[in-house]
């Protein structure tokens, strides 16, 4: 047998139901829904900014490739001698590059050797090289002629 019961809702039940009035037709689950004309005028300017940027992308596209439409039989007759000029064109750079470096290269020479033989320290070191030479060309003299002195004592005893 079927036993069939009615219950009376709970009282929570019923006060929920009281707080539940008439909802906001603007608001669906907690969310605030755009009126129409706030999308039509957001729409507008989307439209107008995107539109235009898209205007430009076309526009900036279409020149590339017209350009390159018109410049390929140029490059294509004139590629030989583009090919050696840009030879010589890298090796003129390349040239100068180098002679930069070794007119740099010979000027701090020059002044370091300038600096050392006039005796003065301009950065604080490396000072004096000509005393240093002087006295090592002294004890290569003396060592030399020490030695020579001993190879002529061995030569005379042989």
């Amino acid at each position: 047998m079927c036993n069939f019961k009615t219950t009376q809702p709970k009282r929570s039940q019923q006060r929920s139901k009281k707080k539940k009035k008439k909802q906001n037709p603007m608001e669906v689950h907690g969310k605030q829904q755009a009126s129409g004309t706030k999308v039509v005028l957001a729409a507008m300017g989307g439209l107008a900014i995107g539109g235009s940027l898209v205007f430009l992308m076309g526009f900036s596209f279409l020149a590339s490739v017209t350009l390159l439409v018109l410049s390929s039989p140029l490059l294509l007759i004139f590629s030989p001698l583009l090919f050696f000029a840009g030879f010589v064109f890298v090796g003129a750079v390349v040239g100068f590059a180098v002679a930069g470096a070794m007119a740099l290269t010979g000027m701090s020479t020059l002044g370091w050797i300038f600096q050392e033989l006039g005796g003065t320290s301009l950065l604080g070191f490396g000072g004096g090289l000509a005393e240093r030479l002087k006295e090592q060309g002294k004890d290569w003299a003396g060592f030399l002629q020490h030695g020579n002195e001993q190879d002529i004592k061995i030569t005379s005893r042989g």
